[in-house]
């Protein structure tokens, strides 16, 4: 069975990208100690983001793992 992570990308002011992720939907949602929080820098793109978070998660939960986007606005 599938571990399920929660991410959420944010777009900073200054053209950065934050990425939260958690197996724990809430924190993902509403703020709280992530598994997963870094910034990447505005030349990241999105499927290098997203490679990258799940390469780190499979480290630590096993190759079965499915990411579920919380992002809203601009992703």
């Amino acid at each position: 069975m599938a571990t399920t992570i929660y991410y959420k990308l944010e777009r900073l002011p200054y053209g950065s990208i934050r990425r939260y992720a958690s197996s724990d939907k809430d924190i993902v949602q509403k703020g709280g100690y992530p598994v997963l929080f870094q910034i990447y820098g505005k030349q990241c793109s999105k499927s290098y983001i997203l490679a990258d978070t799940k390469l780190v998660l499979q480290q630590k939960y096993g190759q079965d793992i499915e990411l579920v986007d919380l992002s809203v606005g601009d992703k």
